[in-house]
């Protein structure tokens, strides 16, 4: 049996973590878990698992704490959101933990230390994309990749124009057509900043140079990763817009076991390429990245602030893009 630590527990991802991992009793015992400042639902999770006070963290009041939790365990789940997800990262990799991560923003501001772990299978991504290109390349471990292909909802304003992206609310920018997300990564999916994010994560995670990535515009999100092999061809993985079948895949893997996945091969599969001059999210981080790719940290941490400001109506939606240029 692995001992587990949950942090960011609260969250939408926490929620479904929880769930799985009481279907799981014979691979897994919780030892610890953390929120942000939920405390009431913090307090209350933890009286369900039976866990007791020095097993739960509040990292609003003491983020350190984290540290005691991921000491505790075998495995560590980081479904933090933001740059606060970073540390515990670090920390539980340099403590050789497994570490089963859906928090992007570690990988994209520090991919270029994990490069060891990676390679050693320390980490195992929890994010749909990335989780279903690692199921994939379980399956074809000798597979020399072509091109990783990336889907693209499109998030709640593809079609949009300028002018109607100006006039766009907090409310409308925070509800995701397919998917159940917080609200910083809803935005993010909604600027298709987060789809920067997740091919620079791509190009660390799978050793894939950037130009070898591409994204396509996928609204119905039932295709969650492409590999392209250069013998194989094209290999999908099928599924549900449902975060649940990707964190059991990664709580299976992490306990050498093997999940339930539909991947399969498709010869003909039309790639309408994601097209919108408006939606600057893709460009603005990935020029970010090329032009000094060691400092994204100060990038991602401008983003949030830029990201929050628009949360709490300060300016536009259309400003994010300006301010992070």
């Amino acid at each position: 049996m692995q001992k587990i630590a949950i942090l960011g527990s609260t969250g939408s991802l926490g929620k479904k973590t929880i769930f799985l991992l009481e279907k799981l009793k014979k691979d897994f015992k919780i030892v610890g878990i953390s929120a942000n400042e939920n405390k009431e639902l913090l307090e209350a999770q933890a009286k369900k698992l039976g866990l007791k006070k020095e097993q739960i963290v509040l990292a609003k009041e003491d983020k350190s704490k984290l540290k005691h939790l991921i000491d505790k365990a075998d495995i560590v789940v980081n479904l933090i959101s933001g740059i606060g997800g970073t540390m515990p990262t670090i920390y539980s990799l340099g403590k050789n933990k497994k570490l089963l991560l859906a928090n992007k923003e570690s990988i994209v501001a520090k991919g270029y230390l994990f490069k060891k772990q990676i390679k050693n299978d320390q980490i195992i991504p929890i994010d749909s994309e990335h989780n279903s290109i690692y199921e994939i390349l379980k399956k074809y471990p000798h597979g020399k990749i072509k091109k990783i292909f990336i889907p693209c909802s499109g998030g709640p304003f593809y079609k949009k124009s300028i002018e109607e992206l100006k006039k766009i609310t907090v409310k409308q920018a925070i509800s995701h057509p397919k998917w159940k997300m917080g609200k910083k990564i809803s935005v993010e999916s909604a600027t298709l900043i987060n789809k920067g994010f997740e091919i620079i994560e791509a190009h660390y995670l799978f050793s894939v140079p950037l130009n070898k990535i591409e994204t396509f515009y996928n609204p119905e999100c039932k295709i969650h990763g492409i590999v392209d092999f250069e013998k194989i061809g094209k290999i999908a993985y099928y599924g549900k817009p449902d975060m649940k079948f990707h964190i059991k895949n990664a709580l299976l893997r992490a306990v050498k076991k093997n999940p339930i996945s539909k991947i399969l091969s498709i010869k003909k599969f039309k790639f309408q390429k994601v097209k919108n001059k408006n939606l600057k999210g893709i460009e603005t981080v990935l020029g970010k990245f090329k032009t000094t790719s060691l400092k994204m940290e100060q990038f991602l941490k401008k983003e949030e602030r830029v990201i929050n400001d628009f949360l709490e109506k300060k300016i536009k939606f259309t400003e994010i893009f300006n301010l992070l240029k």
